[in-house]
Order: structure tokens, then sequence, then C-alpha cells
């Protein structure tokens, strides 16, 4: 056995510690960008649009004018005559009543399936499906987000699944729909 003494053993080889956490790193980002692809389901969406800033102060969308608000009216208004009947309303549907925009389900409540399972009621009650998801962030309860000019819309959709709270959208939300977050119990 004298002829193994020369040979030297076999070593494992050993990746620095840089390169472990690079690694890592490119591993996580990598993630994340597939993710972002995978929400991010509209390829057809102009590049250029850019998601509405939240200011630090919003505004609550669910609030009422108050009676300083509001503005009396002119006193040169005459009364309709007793004998004329007031026209009768339109019946076609208001765009508040049109239920053409997508809306998108995120989970942000811990309970595995509960976006898939909220979808079905958003269905149920004539809406698109957007898409379903999660959300990590803390939102206090279940809300309905919009985008510029989708108010109306949201408004309808909060009353149809019985949301309380409605607000306009913030980055990274997309804005061509709706965004339901669901942060507690359905």
């Amino acid at each position: 056995m004298a002829h193994r003494k020369n040979v030297p053993a076999p070593r494992a080889f050993v990746p620095s510690s840089w390169f472990i956490v690079l690694t890592v790193m490119v591993v996580i980002g990598g993630a994340g960008w597939l993710g972002w692809l995978l929400l991010d389901d509209d390829p057809a969406a102009p590049a250029d649009t850019a998601a509405p800033v939240a200011s630090a102060t919003p505004a609550p969308a669910d609030e009422s004018p108050t009676p300083a608000d509001e503005s009396p009216a002119p006193a040169d208004e005459s009364p309709a005559p007793a004998d004329e009947s007031p026209a009768p309303a339109d019946e076609s549907p208001t765009p508040a009543d049109e239920r053409t925009a997508p809306v998108s389900v995120l989970n942000n409540s811990g309970v595995v399936g509960a976006a898939r399972a909220f979808s079905a009621k958003v269905t149920s009650t004539g809406w698109t499906l957007g898409g379903v998801g999660n959300w990590t962030g803390s939102i206090p309860s279940n809300t309905v987000y919009y985008p510029p000019g989708l108010q109306a819309q949201a408004e309808l959709l909060a009353a149809d699944v019985g949301i309380a709270r409605v607000r306009p959208s913030v980055s990274p939300m997309r804005t061509d729909r709706l965004t339901i977050i669901l942060s507690g119990t359905q």
C-alpha cells in the first residue's frame, strides 16, 4: 500500500460565499419577474401606460357630500305646470349599470383558494373575470380598486358582491380593469 501515499485525496468543489449569494439573488429576481409576467396576462396593453401613483392621504370615495358642498337651486327656475307630466325616464342602461370592465380578484387573506372561490361570485353577478392571483401587502378590509374613469363601475361591482370599501387603484395594479383584494372573510 505504499504506492497510495502520494495520491492526493479528491476534494469537493465548494463555491465561494459571494457566488452563492449572487445565485440566490438571480433565482429570486427571476422568480419575481416570472410571477409578474404571469400576472400581466394582457400582452397587447400599451407599454407606456403607467399605474396612477397613490397620494399620501387619498380622499375616501365612499363619502357623500356634506350639505355645505351642495349648491342651492338657482332662483330663476320656475316650477313646471301641474298639467304637464314629467318626461319618462330613459330605459337604456347608464354607464354605471353596464358591467363591461374586467375584474381581477386577488387574495390577501392568507386563506388558500379564497380568490378563486370569490371569483365565482363575481362572474355570477355578470362581471367578466380578468384574472385571479395573490396580493402581498397590508389591506385593512376587502376592497374594490378602480383606475381612472371606472369609479362608477367599481361602485356597482362593490354593491353586487357586498364589499363596502372602494378606493382608487395604486401601483402596480392594472389600469385597464377593476381589482378586488380580499383581506378578510368572504
